[in-house]
């Protein structure tokens, strides 16, 4: 009868520390996507800044506008990404599963220029 709450008990304690790792990584794979669209939505504004007309001071001050509102979100989601994983950003195995899943979520970037999408690639693995 001991043996059966022992072994329960470890059973129970297994199941819901390997649950909670598993959900920390959907829940770092989701961080990484948001961060990656960010980061997609800054890259297409500086390519459409790059491929705006000088002459257009219209165009290029509405360009502008739309990087800098798109890089203020980007350092807002990055503090809260610090804010929430705190000591862990400085652990390396953390750092490498971040960076895996923030290179394949900016796999789907369509924005990303050859030698960038060659890069992400070769850092996911």
């Amino acid at each position: 009868m001991k043996f059966n709450v022992i072994l329960f008990s470890i059973l129970i304690t297994g199941i819901i520390g390997i649950s909670g790792c598993g959900s920390e990584n959907k829940e770092l794979k989701k961080e990484a996507k948001g961060i990656a669209d960010v980061m997609c939505r800054s890259m297409e504004a500086m390519k459409n800044l790059r491929a705006a007309d000088p002459a257009d001071s219209i165009m290029i001050h509405k360009l502008q506008q739309d990087y800098e509102r798109v890089e203020s979100e980007m350092t807002i989601l990055y503090e809260d990404f610090r804010t929430k994983y705190g000591e862990k950003t400085t652990s390396k195995e953390f750092s490498e599963k971040f960076r895996k899943y923030l290179n394949e979520a900016m796999l789907d970037c369509k924005s990303l220029s050859k030698e960038d999408r060659a890069s992400f690639e070769k850092g996911m693995n």
